[in-house]
């Protein structure tokens, strides 16, 4: 169902009560339209999947027992330390019988509303029929006057309005000149694209050199000089399709702007704004391949992708592992009409991997070993086909990665090391031929941290500890020299813990307390900073978890006490999320500390 710009506006207010709530919160819908309320209950549901909250959908049956039932309800479905927005579907019933049920609960919310805001502390979300409204502010006068946000999904005689393409985003206004660093000189792509701003050039032109500069701005970590090439390219697109109009070359344009902007918001930390330009550029990408050929389907395939990226990254796996298997699907399609191309090839391997990344976030590890084991198969007949190239060797070693994490999952030390030793292989390999770019640097701390993993896992202290503290070292140096975006916090932050549990198995506690404190500060200040996301707050409870712990084996009890006091809630909001178990044992584990230490 496509909404009409009006409609598009209601859930916009809508949407954001919902989700600037911390505490009680009335939002009255009354209902006309029962398909525009279905959609805006669909669209709140992919908005809330995989986050920290969900959704409590409340349909009653019984008009003799409404309230009771109700209320009963609320009570079983509060979740402590937890903002579960509740949404009550009262629109449906027009009967005398409903009508009488409708006073008497409005009645009783009404004498009881301060409690009922004290005690459920989250989004009441009420639809009623339209023609109930002036009732309820009689019955109800109080909670009428405490009501957040009220509206009406009446039925539209407005036909839905496909946006111009010139409505999607748009540049920012204003736009500073952009200083180019001497690093950032280093690169021909951005020196051509320096060399070429005085110069009279046709738009599409000046795009090609844009794009070539921004991809490789992105690459090397020059952050300010990529958000600014990712505003020009977003105007000189704009330009041409102005120009040309809506062209299949100008429209792909635009979807490269978009993309290029996605990814650099992305980079930052920026996931909403990442996911609008995705979007947008799935969106024009999905128009395009009613004349579909095989660039216009892979384009669809990548645009899918980044979608599932952002889904995958806030925790909504239901709709990145959508996103991935019709992506797959294409891939695989290509494959078949292009034949055994590198390019069709690599595309598949892509997929595979991101589809089988879904799968073992959800416990499906046969599933995930099975797909990621066909990328690596397809990625090594590559090298065999193509030779040693970077990129052909890094996506190897991704594969290798893949696998060895399903082995060392499932108790297969032996292959796991010897994966991941392969992988570190080729990536010191990959650092001898081709520099510290950040992005080998990067990866090459990736690959002695799970090296190290395999060491610890089989007590080999030692050896784990020397992997992990070079990893440490790469990772502040990669911070110092590309500024701290929330890659690059994460991974110190990952690094810090590492270490530090080395230090707390071989007893050097004030050694580990010192690294658990820093790595804790990293996690709340990413929380802070950023868009909260179920990994940034697993990680958070993680840090608090290993302090307490180490706090305990220091003596320092009230701190320890103050630190798993602090986790507890994090853990049951986490857990609450979740259609399966993760946290039970982490949650009792804790839950007894606190009992012990508050004795």
């Amino acid at each position: 169902m496509v909404l009409t710009l009006a409609e598009e506006e209601q859930w916009q207010e809508f949407s954001r009560h919902v989700e600037w709530a911390e505490r009680f919160c009335l939002i009255i819908l009354f209902v006309e339209d029962a398909l525009l309320a279905g959609q805006f209950l669909q669209r709140l549901q992919n908005q809330l999947q995989g986050q920290v909250s969900s959704l409590h959908i409340l349909k009653p049956s019984r008009p003799e027992s409404l309230a009771a039932d109700i209320f009963e309800d609320l009570r079983r479905c509060l979740v402590p330390h937890t903002i579960v927005p509740c949404w009550l579907e009262l629109h449906q019933h027009r009967s005398p019988e409903w009508q009488r049920a409708l006073d008497n609960f409005f009645a009783r919310f009404n004498e009881n509303r301060d409690r009922i805001r004290r005690d459920y502390p989250c989004p009441f979300i009420i639809l009623l029929p339209v023609a109930y409204k002036s009732r309820l502010r009689e019955i109800a006068p109080d909670l009428w006057s405490v009501r957040n946000h009220t509206d009406e999904l009446r039925l539209s005689q407005q036909a839905p309005v496909r946006r111009s393409y010139h409505e999607y985003v748009t540049p920012k206004s204003g736009a500073t000149p952009l200083t180019v660093s001497e690093q950032a000189l280093m690169r021909p792509e951005i020196r051509e694209w320096q060399r070429v701003q005085s110069l009279e050039m046709a738009d599409d032109e000046r795009f090609l050199v844009t794009i070539d500069a921004f991809d490789e701005a992105l690459e090397s970590g020059q952050w300010a000089l990529a958000e600014g090439l990712a505003q020009q390219l977003l105007t000189l697109s704009h330009n041409i399709l102005a120009d040309e109009g809506e062209t299949t070359s100008a429209l792909r344009k635009l979807g490269i702007a978009l993309d290029g902007l996605g990814n650099i918001e992305k980079t930052m930390g920026r996931y909403d704004a990442a996911y609008q330009a995705y979007v947008s550029c799935l969106q024009i990408d999905r128009e395009l391949t009613t004349n579909a050929n095989p660039q216009i389907l892979r384009d669809l395939s990548v645009s899918l992708g980044k979608v599932a990226d952002i889904d995958s990254i806030l925790g909504r796996y239901d709709a990145a592992y959508e996103g991935y298997a019709e992506s797959l699907q294409i891939c695989r399609g290509l494959k078949d009409c292009l034949g055994d191309s590198p390019q069709a090839l690599r595309d598949l391997s892509v997929l595979l991997n991101k589809v089988a990344d879904i799968d073992k976030i959800l416990g499906r590890y046969d599933a995930a070993y099975k797909d990621y084991a066909e990328s690596l198969q397809i990625r090594r007949e590559l090298k065999d086909r193509l030779g040693g190239s970077p990129e052909v060797l890094r996506d190897l070693s991704v594969s290798l990665d893949r696998v060895a994490d399903i082995d060392k999952i499932l108790g297969r030390y032996d292959a796991a090391h010897t994966g991941y030793a392969e992988s570190l292989q080729i990536r010191r390999g990959l650092r001898d031929g081709l520099g510290d770019t950040p992005g080998v640097l990067q990866d090459l701390s990736v690959s002695l941290d799970r090296v190290a993993d395999i060491d610890k896992i089989l007590g080999r202290y030692d050896v784990a500890y020397k992997g992990y503290a070079q990893s440490l070292q790469i990772r502040r140096g990669l911070k110092d020299s590309l500024g701290e975006t929330p890659e690059m916090l994460r991974d110190l932050s990952v690094s810090l813990e590492k270490v530090a549990d080395i230090d707390s198995i071989l007893n050097r506690y004030e050694v580990a307390y010192k690294g658990y404190t820093e790595n804790l500060r990293i996690c709340r200040e990413l929380k802070n900073r950023f868009r909260v996301t179920p990994q940034i707050l697993r990680d958070l409870g993680i840090a608090l978890e290993k302090q307490a712990d180490c706090l305990c084996r220091l003596g320092r009890d009230g701190q320890a006490l103050a630190a798993y006091q602090e986790c507890l809630p994090l853990l049951e909001r986490l857990q609450a999320a979740l259609s399966y178990d993760e946290y039970p044992e982490r949650i009792a584990k804790i839950k007894q500390a606190i009992a012990d230490l508050d004795k």
